[in-house]
């Protein structure tokens, strides 16, 4: 599977738990919702700066933790 199937899949799962309801899984769903929705703009060039910025979070720490090889990101390969 590649990441703009993944995505579609998370954010179609994501979507369909706040649809079902239930207090506790909306914010935690609508947190996976908002991320994926980001990570769709960016991988569409049609990312706002904050997109950008969060996508620039996870790199920075997914490289700190040695899980992403510095010069590479986690959403291009």
């Amino acid at each position: 599977m590649d990441l703009a199937q993944l995505v579609e899949e998370k954010i179609n799962e994501s979507a369909s738990r706040i649809i079902k309801g239930g207090v506790g899984t909306d914010d935690i769903s609508l947190g996976k919702l908002s991320f994926y929705m980001a990570l769709r703009r960016v991988q569409q060039k049609k990312a706002t700066a904050q997109d950008l910025g969060l996508m620039d979070a996870i790199n920075d720490t997914l490289q700190a933790l040695a899980l992403v090889k510095e010069g590479r990101t986690f959403y291009q390969g």
